[in-house]
């Protein structure tokens, strides 16, 4: 076999990838390719008869030597890792292969694994984020098999690593959700996903599916799923929605007491002012109208010498109303209402036969009526009407209110049919 030319074989080694450094038998440099001396800072010239092991830092070098002393001089390859230390103190991780030379010297050819090294640490990092991360993250198979199941997911879900491994998906998702997930191909985003706790309890996570393809991007190898547990979260923006609600709810009720106070005293400052029956009736009617959120009401005054109701003041009713501006008082719902001494109420006016002005209360899309008969000691002076849609016909019947201020209104209106007419 023919010898290599020295010229190519030099040109070869020279422009290898991998650092190739040949000492003599004491293990003194002799030579040291362009790789070599970039990864040591040193030139050829300053590294000719430098001992190998003052390229290494101080662990390495133990190594080194403890190798070259079995291995190397016995004729034996080896391979190992290490730790290359540049002219300016520096370091560089390599993977060496040596091999002893029939001189007796020693070739070693060097591998920089600095790129490798950045990914292990990366990759170390990333797995010990994922092992120790607060978020349950689990990997599964496309038959819903768990793989990996990370401290986040045992804090979650209460199950220790070899309680769930090779187990099916399903210990934790809820069938449905289970086999929605293993039929999508789709990445699904921070949507909510109920799970199942050890203890049985049911739990509200926000997860995060996605589906991991193989290198060809067409078949999905694995999923993985990151959930974190919001069922507290939840149960807490409840309750202080609920106070909220209710603080609400406390406040709108001041606000309506507040309101009902204001028009309680207006009424009493409008009958001490001496104003007259019409302008007192037109104020209880337009205040009731505030009080309740009723569509409609009438102030009726009743003539018991001719046995009829009077219209005296409405509000929220067109003017065709006043062609009902007397009624019959004899079976009415106010005759019914003064025997048993309480409110009628009339959910749907049209099945009530005594009610005397159906088609009007039809055209203005009255359902619903709650009539209070008006006395002054112990006699019927008038009704009070109050009328709603149908969106709200159930309103006017839970207002305490209503019958409080009917009180004031007898006192007021009785009274005045006693004053003296003033000329």
């Amino acid at each position: 076999m023919q010898k290599p030319n020295s010229t190519a074989y030099d040109q070869l080694i020279d422009h290898m990838n991998e650092a190739v450094w040949i000492g003599d038998k004491d293990e003194r440099t002799v030579f040291a390719n362009k790789k070599f001396c970039q990864l040591i800072g040193y030139s050829l010239e300053e590294m000719i008869g430098q001992q190998s092991y003052f390229f290494w830092d101080e662990e390495s070098k133990a190594r080194v030597e403890e190798i070259n002393l079995k291995h190397r001089k016995n004729g034996i390859s080896s391979t190992y890792e290490g730790n290359l230390i540049n002219k300016y103190g520096q370091k560089t991780p390599v993977f060496l292969s040596g091999a002893p030379l029939p001189c007796g010297g020693t070739i070693g050819i060097m591998t920089d694994m600095t790129e490798m090294k950045m990914k292990e640490k990366q990759e170390k990092i990333l797995k010990k984020s994922i092992q120790f991360s607060k978020d349950a993250i689990v990997t599964f198979d496309p038959d819903g098999i768990i793989h990996s199941w990370n401290e986040g997911a045992k804090s979650t879900f209460g199950y220790k690593v070899d309680e769930v491994l090779s187990e099916p998906l399903s210990v934790i998702l809820f069938d449905s959700d289970f086999r929605e997930i293993l039929n999508s191909s789709e990445i699904r985003y921070n949507f909510e996903l109920s799970c199942k706790h050890k203890n049985k309890q049911k739990l509200v996570t926000i997860a995060t599916i996605t589906p991991i393809f193989d290198d060809e991007n067409k078949e999905i190898i694995s999923y993985s799923l990151i959930a974190r547990d919001v069922t507290n979260e939840l149960r807490f923006e409840e309750e202080l929605a609920l106070k909220y609600k209710k603080m609400k709810d406390a406040y709108n009720q001041i606000g309506i007491i507040r309101r009902q106070m204001d028009y309680t005293f207006e009424l009493l400052e409008s009958f001490n002012k001496g104003h007259g029956q019409k302008e007192i009736a037109n104020f209880i009617v337009g205040s009731l109208i505030m009080l309740t959120r009723a569509d409609a009401c009438v102030l009726r005054m009743y003539n018991k010498s001719k046995g009829t109701q009077e219209l005296i003041a409405c509000a929220g009713v067109a003017e065709a109303w006043q062609g009902k501006s007397n009624i019959k008082y004899e079976n009415s719902i106010t005759q019914k209402a003064f025997k048993y001494g309480a409110p009628m109420k009339v959910i749907d006016i049209s099945k009530e036969p005594r009610h005397q002005s159906k088609h009007l209360a039809t055209k203005h899309n009255l359902t619903s009526l709650l009539l209070t008969p008006l006395t002054f000691k112990s006699e019927l002076i008038g009704s009070l009407s109050i009328y709603s849609s149908p969106e709200k016909k159930l309103e006017i019947f839970e207002n305490e209110f209503i019958e409080k201020y009917a009180h004031l209104i007898e006192m007021v209106l009785g009274t005045s049919l006693q004053l003296p007419k003033t000329s």
